[in-house]
């Protein structure tokens, strides 16, 4: 794409601030022309304040610069001026300076009133202040028509140029993309307002006016949406995107001539781990900067350059700003033009990788913001702190997730200082599609991988299927010859039902005298190693007669589960609660570190199952109420124990709400400590 023509412009009219004829340059957000020794204090004030650009070279868009003159022409610096044009007025006692005054002190305070300090605008009385909804209310109607003065009087006087009428649906933005008005939408837009808001029905401004059949105008917001990537692109190499064929980035690539060290590498690396609020302020503070080193280099080439001018080696001091980001901002002057494209690169790549894993947001989200100002005029030398900067801020923290991204740029060419540091290609669309190619090779391998577990998964289905199968079949084959009685009833269904799943198993009789508590049946949590060291079903099915005589006799009536009922021994007990007891150390050791908090639901599951094993070599007939009691009281710890760990994974960073759920933790580990030391006691006296 080439670079927008150099639009020329006449230099009718005279400098907003001394009254001199020609003047060379203008402030764009406060829509008046500059002479040049005005425009030097102008830019000692720093873009926050007034955003100075050259009308003779400067790069203008026809409709920002149709906005400067329409509203100079038509008496916008009286808006600036108010008090000093009023008659009535008798406490402004100072007058305007004129061209042959010195520029120190007199020019350089009196421009510094106006436009820093806003003395001269108008000030409503208490009696007739409109609140902040209702001027956004009236520039809300203003924008539907060509009165730029009366849009810009309401942004001076407190109106919202992002204001969102909730009975409408629609900002300023997209009420004058609707009506065409162009001129209306790049005053908005020079006083932060934001191209990329949506509307009730969740339409931009740009695709408003392209709904409306205003195709240009269109075109137009999308450049504004792009306004930041742009302008650091076209810093570097003097081309920009064209967005009318969806080329919206075009990143330029360092070539071997700049020195790639350690030092350099780690700095990238440092960059990428930047939250997005901090990159998103390193961005607005290396915008500037590049606006600061264009504009010095058309104020150095000047012919007209006054020699008693004020000289901006660095960004101007931001008051709204902390001490240690305008001090960042300035060591930026300290750049070499071979460090400061790397810094610029380094930007554009981490802003195209985030707006990748973004999911295709506008690209200049992490960005573009950054000259977005909230309250542009009427935060000036109002208490803005620097929780409120002048810029807007940018896309939230949730719109964003860490996921590398490997970007192998195709870029362009620029020249700094007389030596090529950039190479060019003209592709500035190949990053984007080489990331989402990458991007769609992991999703089908990891398609492919799931594939695989799902088969595997299938296979084990089929393989428990087939074994309770042959478990049922086996039961049936022994079971039906010796009890065909009371074969009916055994597995709960009559025979000859064929079931592909195992159900619960039990030998039930109408005329046993044992009690319900002896009748053990098998367990669908019984593992199937524990079903096999039982030895064969021969030896474990009911084998004696069914009358209370003989059900009392030794080695005769056994259940299923026979080997469980009789009393553990003192050393497994002692064994398996040693278990449980090194299980819990696990855990607890695991909590010294909140941040892995992935660890803790694989132990709270390796202490379910040593709780499991020690409560399995009990038979529930034998036990005395107290064993009972502690077997109870450890199972239901070691189920809210999982519940609790699970909900710890799940925790948000809040660190109030981590140490609430370490704190349940903590308690249901002390819990099922202390029922097993109960169960031990009680055990050991009984």
């Amino acid at each position: 794409m080439m670079a927008r023509p150099k639009y020329k412009t006449s230099t009718s009219g005279v400098c907003a601030d001394c009254g001199a004829l020609e003047p060379g340059w203008a402030s764009v957000n406060r829509a008046i022309l500059l002479c040049d020794e005005c425009c030097s204090i102008h830019r000692s004030l720093g873009r926050h304040v007034s955003h100075i650009k050259s009308l003779h070279k400067g790069h203008w868009n026809p409709h920002l610069l149709a906005m400067v003159h329409t509203l100079h022409d038509n008496g916008a610096n009286s808006i600036w001026e108010h008090s000093l044009l009023d008659p009535s007025n008798s406490k402004v006692n100072r007058k305007k300076p004129q061209p042959k005054d010195p520029l120190y002190p007199i020019k350089a305070d009196f421009i510094r009133a106006k436009h820093q300090q806003l003395t001269f605008v108008l000030r409503q009385s208490k009696d007739e202040s409109c609140s902040e909804e209702e001027l956004s209310k009236q520039l809300h109607s203003s924008v539907r028509t060509a009165n730029l003065e009366t849009s810009l009087r309401l942004l001076v006087q407190g109106g919202n140029p992002n204001y969102f009428y909730k009975e409408k649906g629609t900002t300023p933005l997209h009420v004058a993309a609707r009506a065409g008005q162009a001129l209306q939408l790049e005053l908005l837009i020079a006083n932060g307002g934001n191209p990329n808001l949506i509307d009730a029905n969740g339409h931009i401004p740009a695709e408003i006016a392209r709904i409306t059949g205003h195709l240009e105008l269109a075109e137009r917001l999308i450049e504004c949406m792009y306004e930041v990537t742009d302008r650091l692109t076209y810093f570097l190499c003097s081309r920009k995107p064209d967005h009318r064929t969806t080329e919206h980035l075009i990143i330029p690539e360092l070539t071997d001539t700049l020195e790639r060290n350690e030092l350099t590498n780690e700095a990238r690396s440092r960059l990428q781990m930047l939250p997005n609020n901090l990159l998103e302020e390193l961005t607005m503070d290396v915008y500037d900067e590049v606006d600061r080193r264009e504009t010095e280099a058309v104020w150095l080439s000047s012919t007209t350059l006054p020699e008693r001018s004020t000289a901006v080696p660095f960004l101007p001091v931001n008051p709204y700003l902390s001490s240690t980001r305008n001090q960042g901002r300035q060591k930026l002057a300290r750049f070499t033009p071979q460090e400061f494209a790397t810094l610029i690169v380094d930007i554009l790549t981490e802003a195209a990788r985030r707006h990748m894993q973004a999911n295709c947001t506008p690209l200049q989200d992490p960005i573009i913001e950054a000259l977005r100002k909230e309250r542009p005029i009427k935060n000036c030398g109002s208490q803005t702190s620097d929780d409120e900067p002048l810029y807007d801020s940018v896309a939230s923290d949730d719109d964003y997730m860490t996921l590398g991204v490997d970007n192998n740029n195709h870029l362009s060419e620029f020249n700094i200082d007389n030596e090529k540091t950039l190479v060019s290609t003209g592709k500035g669309i190949s990053p984007i599609v080489q990331a989402l190619k990458k991007q769609l090779n992991i999703s089908e391998a990891t398609i492919k991988n799931l594939n695989e577990e799902i088969r595997t998964f299938q296979q084990t289905i089929e393989q428990l299927t087939l074994e309770n199968r042959q478990l049922k079949n086996a039961m049936e084959a022994y079971m039906k010859p010796k009890f065909p009685h009371s074969y009916d009833i055994v597995n709960g269904h009559a025979s000859g039902e064929q079931e592909s799943t195992p159900e619960p198993v039990s030998v039930a009789d109408n005329k046993s005298s044992l009690p319900r508590g002896n009748q053990r049946p098998a367990s669908m949590y019984e593992t199937r190693e524990g079903l096999k060291k039982t030895g064969p079903w021969t030896m474990s099915i009911v084998q004696a007669k069914r009358d209370d005589e003989i059900s009392c006799r030794p080695n005769t009536t056994q259940n299923v589960w026979e080997c469980q009922i009789s009393r553990p021994s003192n050393d497994e007990v002692t064994r398996r609660t040693e278990q449980v007891t090194k299980r819990i150390q696990e855990l607890w050791m695991a909590m010294q570190d909140p941040s892995h908090r992935e660890v803790f639901v694989p132990c709270a599951e390796r202490i379910r199952i040593a709780v499991t094993d020690l409560t399995a070599i009990f038979s529930q007939s034998s036990l005395d109420e107290n064993i009972r009691t502690a077997l109870r009281q450890l199972n239901g710890n070691t189920g809210r124990l999982q519940a609790e760990c699970a909900g710890l994974q799940r925790c948000s960073n809040d660190t109030e709400h981590t140490d609430r759920c370490l704190q349940q933790v903590r308690s249901c580990a002390y819990d099922i400590a202390k029922a097993t030391k109960l169960l031990v006691t009680h055990f050991q006296i009984s």
